[in-house]
């Protein structure tokens, strides 16, 4: 069985779930603006691709 505990002794487990809980809000309040027509699929593309550039990884398409 995996340990939940890394070597500096943080609960790596505990960190995973909330930034997936933090990623699926993001991702339904997003969906909600573009559905309420708050914001476009052109802004949500570009917000995706901002926040990609900013943390090193592929944008997702809108």
């Amino acid at each position: 069985m995996d340990s939940d505990v890394n070597a500096d002794g943080e609960d790596t487990h505990a960190e995973r779930a909330e930034v997936h809980f933090l990623a699926a809000l993001a991702d339904e309040l997003m969906r909600g603006l573009l559905l309420a027509g708050v914001l476009s699929q052109a802004q949500l593309n570009e917000i995706e691709a901002a926040v990609a550039l900013r943390v090193g990884s592929s944008p997702r398409a809108w």
